[in-house]
């Protein structure tokens, strides 16, 4: 069964981090640099999910869907990300797999883990 999204549906921010091209003596603080923010609807991860998480390691993770952008932002697993909600104040995810919508060409998810 396909899972169908309204953008109604995004209304989380979520910020993806890449390590920092800037050369320059001074180091900033976390050695990264916001490449993408947007909104997101987060879940908690499925079995296939927890799957892809279990074999890199990782007891703690989220999965995410974000809108497709055409190519303007695709992430990958060397970002981090951070997801402006309650329930994950404080908690910077490594992305870990990224899963397109060949279907229908409309949305990305991304499945996040925390090492703990």
């Amino acid at each position: 069964m396909e899972k169908r999204y309204s953008f109604g549906d995004f209304r989380i921010p979520v910020t993806f981090y890449g390590a920092s091209e800037i050369d320059s003596p001074e180091p900033n603080a976390t050695g990264q640099t916001e490449l993408f923010s947007g909104l997101c609807f987060p879940y908690a991860p499925s079995s296939k999910d927890y799957t892809a998480l279990s074999s890199a390691g990782i007891k703690r993770g989220v999965t995410i869907v974000i809108p497709d952008t055409r190519g303007e932002f695709v992430p990958d697993n060397s970002m981090t990300a951070v997801v402006d909600d309650y329930r994950y104040r404080g908690v910077e995810w490594n992305v870990i797999e990224v899963r397109p919508d060949f279907d229908n060409d409309r949305y990305i998810t991304v499945v996040m883990g925390v090492v703990q």
